[in-house]
Formats: C-alpha cells, structure tokens, sequence
C-alpha cells in the first residue's frame, strides 16, 4: 500500500509538472484584454516585456493597435513606433507615454536622431485616438494608425527609458535596449525578420521568407511548438489514468 500511494503521488507530480511545461509555451499575450476593445492579432515582443495588439485594414490601411509595456525602472517611459524607411530607431514614427501626477501622458515623436523630444510632434502619417492608461507596473497605448502605402510588412521599434526632471531622456544604449526591433507582416500574424544586436535585417521574398536571426523557420517553431504541446496533454491524460487505477 506504501508503495502504491508513493507510485501515485510520483505520478501526480508528474502530470503537474507536464501542466506547468505546456502553460510556459503559450504566449502570455493572448490573456490580455482592454475594456471596450478587441483585437484581432497579438504579439509577445521578443524583449523590455512588452506586447503589441492591432487589428489592421489593408483596404484604407488603417492600423489599430495597443501597446503594453513595463518601464525599465520605477516612473520610466514606454514607446512604440514604425520606422517607414529603415529597421532602426533614427526615423521611427514613435508614440510615447509616461506616467504624470497618477496619468499617462502620450506624445508622439518623429525620431530624426537618438535624443526624444519632449514635445509632440507631427508624425509622416495620420494617428488618431491616442490614448493611455495604467495596468499594474505597466503603461498601455492605444492609437489608430493610417499608414501610407498597402504593404501590410512594417518595421517595428519598441523602447523604454528613464523620465528625469518629469521628461522622457535617453534610453540605455546596451544590451536588449538595442534589439528593440524588428520587421512585422500585419496582415498573417507572423514574425517576417527579426534583428540581432544592433544590425539591421531585410525580408526578401515580398517580406513572407518568415525567418528569423538563428535562422529556424518561424513556422516550424510553431509547429514544433503545437507537436510537444499535444505530446504534453497525452502524457498527462496517460498519467492521470495510470494514477486513478492505482487508487
């Protein structure tokens, strides 16, 4: 009976730890919700724990997104931007928020050079409902994006920094602060390029050659992905069956 009950309990643990395994692949994104909106696509973002939620019109181009973020230190800064001309920070079309007197602020910021203005500023394409709010330790942005051409393949840069003086100053210029970015189909959901360190990387192929820095296929990270998770389920169903008949 000793051993019975030690077989059991192994088997218990067993089938936790399966659980636990196959919840850590599941991106963290999708249990996400903003009251009163929805989104048709998200994104965990590779680095700075932010995540990225749109729903994009390829008809009138018309890119709705919410951005959410943890500043890297206690009443820091969040951004996002597309950068309509390369795959780095100088030229991003940047929307940013940091937190005063208990608010989000939001600017937005046409980034000619490293240093963020303090000021809004007219970015090269429409936006509209900008909007910010807190969540814990984290700041989320909401805008509405017209962007200028049906290519539905964008360059992403998403960053976060200190606030001194009650302004938004320069972000730090190591580590994950410089892989900050990468390139986005819109319209499939999927990674097309994704930077390492400070180089900058092109999609050929239309934007749908779907590779990423190490050079595995983001589908087959997928499907590799879906094959364990459904291995995970049969073993545990297994081991709770083997566990009930041990009883």
């Amino acid at each position: 009976m000793a051993h019975s009950t030690t077989y059991r309990s192994l088997l218990l643990l067993c089938a936790v730890a399966c659980l636990i395994c196959a919840s850590s692949g599941q991106t963290i994104c999708k249990s996400q919700n903003f009251t009163g909106k929805i989104f048709q696509n998200c994104l965990d973002l590779p680095v700075l724990d932010a995540f990225l939620h749109w729903t994009y019109s390829p008809s009138n181009g018309t890119l709705d997104i919410a951005y959410r973020a943890t500043p890297g230190s206690t009443g820091g800064w969040v951004a996002w931007a597309i950068n309509p001309t390369a795959t780095g920070m100088v030229g991003s079309q940047a929307i940013v928020g940091y937190v005063v007197s208990g608010k989000v602020n939001v600017l937005t910021a046409n980034l000619s050079s490293y240093q963020l203005s303090m000021q809004n500023e007219s970015l090269s394409f429409p936006v509209s409902n900008l909007a910010g709010q807190l969540s814990g330790k984290d700041i989320i942005l909401f805008a509405t994006l017209t962007l200028p051409t049906k290519n539905s393949t964008v360059n992403l840069v998403w960053q976060t920094g200190p606030v001194s003086g009650g302004a938004p100053s320069i972000h730090p210029v190591t580590g994950v602060n410089l892989q900050s970015k990468k390139t986005q189909d819109l319209l499939s959901g999927q990674n097309t390029t994704t930077s390492g360190g400070d180089q900058n990387t092109t999609a050929s192929g239309g934007g749908q050659n779907n590779t990423t820095s190490g050079g595995v296929s983001k589908i087959r990270r997928k499907n590799l992905t879906f094959l364990a998770n459904s291995f995970l389920f049969d073993l545990i169903v297994l081991l709770s069956v083997l566990a009930f008949y041990m009883i």
